[in-house]
């Protein structure tokens, strides 16, 4: 006897299970087919007998069936059609030859009612008012309506969470499973794409389902333009401010340390929307005032040293042309240093 181990049928549709004797012995006589369906926690039970001599019975007839059953026939082809499966109809099913002068032959075939979900993914928008620093929801995926239950995975998960739910589908004996992705809200969340991927047995190949990500989000701030040169008296020093949020500012303020901007002032620039603020200064340096100071010092220092310098030289000049010129005083001078 001849049957494959498995089969698959979808709830709702038909579903045919194949069962074949095969004879070598052409005097082997067919007495009788019997089906019989042994469900988990129960005892075999008859679902369909052929007879030769007889009509054939059906524990359902409206969705039982032989598919060659012929009256007064021999049956060999003992293949069975369940129509409109159900999901009690989920169970183990054997086929049962009884044959003259062999005896009995049989063959087991496990039958698995499946139910073909309906997926939808979509992004999920945070209201600004209610945005908080934790992690928020950005998508979601449902699988409606399968059986058994669907596998729902997200690529990329932008190192987010996913929090997975299950409850009963529209039919008895579906699941309904939903994944919500969340994660920090940032810019670097906003606008990226996500894909919703949905495996189940009665997909040939994964659902994917694309999703596009509106992700509110406070300002993110940086300023530039301080390269650590800054020096007093500069002039056409600038700081540039970009800002990134969503939804877009509604305001920007400028504001130093001091209380009033000037070129020597620490600028600090805060912006903020809908769903918060953020305020950042200018990169700085801890040693550049420093810096500036050692410099300025050292220049003061250097001009000094020159100018005593320059002053011991004209001195020492003025005193050789003065003796030149009284030569007197030379000889004087010469003639004390021999008596010494």
């Amino acid at each position: 006897v001849h049957a494959p181990a498995q089969v698959r049928g979808l709830l709702g549709g038909n579903v045919t299970l194949q069962c074949h004797l095969q004879l070598l012995d052409s005097s082997v006589q067919v007495t009788q087919v019997t089906w019989m369906r042994r469900q988990p926690a129960g005892q075999p039970s008859s679902v369909a007998v052929y007879h030769p001599s007889r009509s054939p019975w059906y524990l359902d007839p409206e969705r039982v069936e032989f598919v060659a059953a012929m009256s007064g026939g021999e049956l060999r082809n003992a293949s069975l059609v369940v129509s409109q499966l159900r999901v009690e109809d989920e169970a183990n099913y054997t086929c049962q030859f009884a044959t003259f002068p062999h005896g009995s032959r049989s063959a087991s075939t496990r039958l698995d009612v499946i139910a073909q979900p309906q997926n939808t993914a979509e992004a999920q928008k945070v209201p600004p008012g209610l945005f908080t620093s934790e992690s928020v929801p950005v998508a979601r995926c449902v699988s409606t309506g399968g059986r058994p239950r669907a596998r729902i995975t997200w690529s990329p998960d932008l190192d987010g969470k996913v929090n997975k739910s299950e409850a009963p589908g529209p039919l008895p004996g579906t699941f309904t499973v939903t994944s919500l992705l969340t994660v920090a809200p940032s810019s670097q969340v906003d606008g990226k794409s996500v894909t919703c991927i949905v495996e189940h047995e009665s997909l040939e190949e994964p659902d994917s389902l694309p999703v596009n990500l509106t992700v509110y989000y406070p300002p993110e701030v940086n300023i530039s333009g301080y390269d650590g040169s800054w020096y007093l008296g500069q002039s056409k020093a600038s700081l540039t401010c970009d800002v990134r949020s969503n939804p877009a500012p509604t305001h920007y303020h400028w504001s130093t340390v001091a209380g009033s901007l000037s070129c020597v002032s620490l600028s600090i620039f805060n912006s903020a929307n809908a769903v918060g603020g953020d305020q950042r200064p200018p990169p700085t340096s801890s040693d550049s005032g420093m810096f500036y100071m050692i410099l300025f010092l050292t220049v003061v220092i250097l001009v000094l040293f020159l100018l005593g310098l320059l002053l011991y030289c004209w001195k020492f000049r003025s005193a050789r042309e003065f003796l030149l010129w009284n030569p007197h005083l030379s000889a004087m001078n010469e003639h004390h240093q021999r008596c010494h």
